[in-house]
């Protein structure tokens, strides 16, 4: 569950010096995250942002869930689990507060030191982040991936970061 509440903070896009962030934007993602034992789990799907709080991930592998936020909690549908989770948006990380703390390493790479971390940032040509890489708390390598990247020059509508789910589900929280 870690692991999507700190995609989930990812939303938060401030502008960095050399790292080029739009109102909103659309990608297909690849996430990986490696043990210290080397074993990796790899889950891919797609995301949506603005650039201010509000985010929709959607996991299609090697599971379906939808993890959302309207800035101020958080929702995570677990399809196979029939569960909906409410959270706080305090318990992730914040992207956009490693941004500003972003400092130029060499050709398209960033470095930042956040909150005892060190997080790498890899931008592609147009200076849009398209990869971020840290250690989490359990000594796990996190390496997310977006590719297929599309910018808005408006804010998502409201409505597209929303996770609907079947009454039937669960709810945990609220």
């Amino acid at each position: 569950m870690r692991y999507f509440l700190i995609l989930a903070s990812m939303s938060a896009f401030i502008l960095a010096r050399g790292i080029t962030l739009s109102p909103g934007m659309e990608a297909q993602f690849v996430q990986k995250i490696t043990n210290p034992k080397k074993k990796v789990i790899r889950y891919e799907g797609r995301v949506l942002m603005d650039n201010g709080s509000r985010f929709k991930w959607s996991y299609v592998k090697p599971t379906e869930k939808e993890v959302c936020s309207d800035g101020k909690r958080v929702v995570v549908v677990d399809h196979d689990l029939e569960q909906v989770s409410y959270y706080r948006m305090d318990r992730g990380f914040d992207l956009g507060a490693v941004l500003k703390k972003a400092k130029h390493y060499k050709d398209n790479l960033y470095t930042a030191r956040y909150r005892g971390r060190t997080y790498t940032i890899a931008v592609d040509a147009k200076g849009r982040v398209e990869q971020i890489a840290y250690r989490d708390d359990m000594d796990n390598v996190v390496n997310i991936h977006l590719y297929k990247l599309k910018t808005f020059s408006r804010p998502p509508a409201a409505s597209a970061f929303r996770c609907p789910y079947p009454k039937s589900y669960d709810i945990i929280g609220g």
